[in-house]
Order: C-alpha cells, then sequence, then structure tokens
C-alpha cells in the first residue's frame, strides 16, 4: 500500500478488498460443508470491527467471533444480524445482553449456565450456545470430567440450544500435544454422541490448526489471524496466498541537521555517529507505536534471541533498532521513542522532505483507536449486506 492519507498527520490505511481476498483463500482450504467463522475480536484485529464482519460475511464466512458481549452489541446495532459468538465466560449480568441482542455464548461452567437459562426465561426466549471444552490451555472451559458429571444438569435447561461444542489448541505447531488436545476432544464428543447428544457444530481449528492440520476441520474452523494477511507463528509451508490488509503511516514534520556526536531524545541514550539529518514523525508511544509484547522465553533460544536484540538496540546495530520506510528505503528510528514524537535518521535519504509520509512499524492490537482510518474498497463494503446463516437449531 501507498500512503495517501490526504490531510492527515498519521494515519492507518486498510485495505477491505485484501481482506475480502484472504477470507475468500482460506474458504478455498475447506472441504463442502465445513463452515467459516471469522474471528474479529480486538476490533478486527485493529482493521475495524463492523467493516471488517461485513466484508467477511458477504465473502462466505457464516459466523462471527468476538471476545466480549460488548463487541456483539456494535455489531447488532451496526445492522449486522449474522450470529456471533462470544469467546469468554459470562459476568453475572451480562446474560441480559446475550438474550437481548440475539448472541451465541461460549459455557464454561453450569452455574452460568444457570443464568444464562434464566435470562432467557425471562424474555420468553431460547438462546444458542457453543460449549467450550478445556483440553490443555488452562485458561476457560468444562474439563472433559466435568461436563461429563454435569451434562444431565445442562440439558435440563430448555431455554439453551446446544448449537456448538468447542476447544481451543495452545500450540498448534506443537503437533503431537495439539494430537493429544483433539483426541481428548474428539473422545468426550464421541461418548457425548453415545448418549445420544449430537450437537451441530464441533470446531477446534484456528488459523494455525486450519492450515496444518485439515483433518481437524470438522464442521466449522476459526480463522483470525490469516483474515489480515499474516501466517501464524510458526507456520511457513502453505499454499495460501494472502495479501496485506493494513498499514500506517506518518509525515515528517520537521528535518533538522545534526553534527556527528549530537545526542538525541530522552535520556541522551542516542548518539549520532556521522553527520546526519533527523526527521520528525508525529507519533510515540501514546499512539502504540514502539509498543510490544514481552512474552517470557519459552527457552533458552528465544532468551538468546530476546538478549542479543536488545544488546544491538543498545550499540544502535541493525537488528535491535526500529525502522521505518520512506521514499521505498529503510530509515533507523534514533533515541528513544516519545510519547508523541520520534526521530528517524534520513542521512541517507537525500530527497526526505517536510510532509513526505513514512511507513511505520507497529503491532496492530497496540495501535490506538484515536489514530485515523483511511478505508480502500470502502464503496465496495458499503454495498455489502450482512448475511444471515440458516445455522442448525
Amino acid at each position: 500500500m501507498e500512503g495517501n492519507g490526504t490531510g492527515r498527520s498519521r494515519w492507518l490505511e486498510i485495505n477491505l478488498q485484501a481482506i475480502a481476498h484472504n477470507v475468500e483463500q482460506v474458504r478455498l482450504l475447506l472441504k463442502p460443508g465445513v463452515r467459516l467463522m471469522a474471528v474479529v475480536k480486538a476490533d478486527g484485529y485493529g482493521h475495524g470491527l463492523v467493516q471488517t464482519a461485513r466484508v467477511a460475511l458477504a465473502r462466505g464466512a457464516t459466523m462471527l467471533g468476538v471476545t466480549h458481549p460488548e463487541e456483539g452489541v456494535i455489531l447488532r446495532e451496526s445492522g449486522i444480524n449474522g450470529p456471533v459468538l462470544v469467546f469468554r465466560p459470562l459476568l453475572p449480568g451480562e446474560e441480559e445482553t446475550i438474550v437481548a441482542y440475539r448472541l451465541t455464548a461460549s459455557l464454561s461452567d453450569v452455574q452460568q449456565a444457570g443464568r444464562l437459562a434464566a435470562a432467557a426465561r425471562r424474555a420468553r426466549q431460547a438462546v444458542r450456545v457453543h460449549t467450550k471444552i478445556e483440553t490443555g490451555m488452562s485458561r476457560t472451559g468444562f474439563t472433559p470430567e466435568a461436563l461429563r458429571g454435569h451434562v444431565d444438569e445442562l440439558l435440563q435447561f430448555p431455554e439453551l440450544i446446544w448449537e456448538g461444542i468447542y476447544t481451543h489448541f495452545a500450540a498448534a505447531t506443537d503437533r503431537a500435544f495439539t494430537l493429544h488436545q483433539f483426541q481428548t476432544f474428539m473422545d468426550l464428543v464421541n461418548d457425548l454422541e453415545r448418549r445420544g447428544i449430537r450437537i451441530p457444530l464441533r470446531h477446534v481449528c484456528n488459523s494455525a490448526a486450519l492450515l496444518l492440520y485439515p483433518e481437524m476441520h470438522l464442521d466449522m474452523v476459526r480463522a483470525g489471524t490469516v483474515l489480515y494477511g499474516q501466517l501464524p507463528a510458526g507456520v511457513t509451508d502453505v499454499s495460501l496466498s494472502l495479501q496485506d490488509t493494513w498499514s500506517f503511516w506518518a509525515r515528517i514534520v520537521h528535518l533538522l541537521p545534526v553534527i556527528r556526536g549530537t545526542t538525541v531524545g530522552y535520556g541522551r541514550t542516542y548518539r549520532v555517529r556521522r553527520d546526519t539529518v533527523l526527521a520528525v514523525v508525529p507519533v510515540g508511544y501514546a499512539d502504540g507505536f514502539g509498543v510490544d509484547v514481552t512474552p517470557r522465553p519459552a527457552g533458552f533460544m528465544d532468551l538468546l534471541k530476546v538478549l542479543v536484540k536488545t544488546a544491538g538496540a543498545f550499540y544502535g546495530l541493525p537488528w535491535g533498532t526500529c525502522h521505518v520506510r520512506i521514499n521505498g528505503k529503510t530509515a533507523p528510528v534514533v533515541g528513544r521513542i516519545g510519547m508523541n514524537l520520534s526521530c528517524v535518521d534520513v542521512g541517507n535519504i537525500p530527497e526526505a522532505d517536510i510532509g513526505m509520509p513514512a511507513l511505520l512499524p507497529v503491532r496492530r492490537t497496540v495501535l490506538r483507536e484515536s489514530i485515523p482510518r483511511v478505508y480502500r474498497g470502502l464503496e465496495e463494503a458499503k454495498e455489502l449486506r450482512p448475511m444471515v446463516s440458516n445455522l442448525p437449531a
């Protein structure tokens, strides 16, 4: 994408046509009858909850996945009537929202099921539920033993329509553990079916698993990361043509010639090694630029990578430094990233000028909602009508 945020100092450019293309690419991997859930949580992974949902439904997704009930409310109030699954367990009182906005709830314990059934009973309507099974993520859901012990109690709530049952893989690239999780899940599903309990939608695959384990697609897959143009971490060898959906831009607002030895930014932590020119861009950590998740290293090699990157940043080496692209050329960010302003060494880009756009790297889900968005393909998106899927009862 080329920066074209006319009149803006910084902006997020989103290609809705690319999202549509990626949805279609994922659908090509699915056998007939396998449904696609488009995961649009976290504001559509930073792309816009409503816009992403509309495109995904119009391109063949039959369900949307969100984390919080309020995300479902936004979708409904925007005119989207397709099925919406809320992943997380509900707090007491949130059941009313599920019922009022015709959302689909995930069940993780008996108490939640009872509260949800009571809310549905008061509203004199039924509510669709997907039962979450804990198989190794150690986060939410019934353990298989717990569900086996409470299934008769759960079936006594006529207000709950058991539409789906699912689990979440902890590390899809770990084949042995994923197979263990899948087998644990299927053993439970088979036990339920032997008791005459057939749940229409079984789903286990996230983006990584749907690419790695086609035999696990079952009745539906949950696609998130791949819809937004990225392969999941650790997945490389796939026949999937993804398009870039997202780019973050800011314009140069100031140019400052400096001499060798000049220190840059707060704390004077960086000293230029040659005469150069600094470009100032109007973004910083308040916008999410330079903010990243720092996970605990999973092993020695992960720890070594962190240490090498940190050392590189200390000495100003390329592998430890954040870089931006200006006019197709790479330039390093120097000095500490400020709250709203950051400095870039453009000594090797003599054509750099005031107003020229810079393409900046940033994690999508940490970028602030205050950043203006420019949508490409929006005209088409306006013509897309949200689809209502006829899911099995």
